[in-house]
């Protein structure tokens, strides 16, 4: 059985003193939260280790949130502007460029997972070849800022190559294009189905 607190005064004690171990504020833990720690504490199924991990679980998120605010102001603080330009620019204003960009920059500041899909039915050969020239000219406009070496590749029969399962899904790949972008050094990949 895990070793638990006898009171709050005990609990409280004991996840304040695990906070200085680790060398985070309590100050941090919203009260509703320092308020069920101290009952995960007092639980005897539970007890102290389940309670420090809420308190570790805690301070992860506050590390995350930073992070992320340090991420939007990265890509906030663009040299290039490249997010708004793109929006004013008569070629590409109304492009998949834009929304393709937004995507990757969001899951920049979320810190998600680089390789993403574009929804939608898929693209023809001849609406995809327009996008890969639209995105090299954003591209050109990205010069000087975080976003960087835009490439794009031809579509592949990715079935064909071997590569046709997604992960550990029921899901199945065909034809791709791919459109990769590095956002302060992080590179983000969309995948976009091509019909045949």
């Amino acid at each position: 059985m895990p070793e638990y607190a006898g009171s709050d005064e005990e609990a409280e004690k004991d996840l304040i003193a695990y906070c200085e171990k680790i060398d985070f504020d309590p100050e941090w833990v919203e009260p509703e939260k320092w308020a069920a720690s101290i009952r995960i504490a007092q639980q005897k199924q539970y007890g102290f280790a389940e309670a420090r991990k809420t308190i570790l679980s805690d301070q992860e998120d506050l590390v995350k949130a930073g992070a992320r605010d340090a991420r939007q102001a990265k890509l906030d603080s663009d040299a290039a502007d490249l997010l708004t330009r793109i929006t004013y620019d008569r070629d590409l204003k109304d492009s998949l460029v834009v929304t393709v960009l937004e995507q990757c920059a969001a899951a920049y500041v979320g810190g998600e997972r680089v390789n993403l899909g574009l929804g939608g039915a898929p693209m023809d050969r001849g609406a995809y070849g327009d996008l890969r020239d639209e995105w090299s000219a954003a591209g050109d406009l990205a010069d000087g800022g975080v976003f960087t070496d835009f490439v794009s590749h031809a579509p592949q029969n990715k079935a064909a190559l071997g590569k046709g399962q997604v992960g550990d899904t029921l899901a199945k790949r065909k034809v791709q294009g791919n459109l990769l972008v590095r956002i302060a050094g992080v590179r983000f990949n969309m995948h976009i189905d091509i019909s045949n």
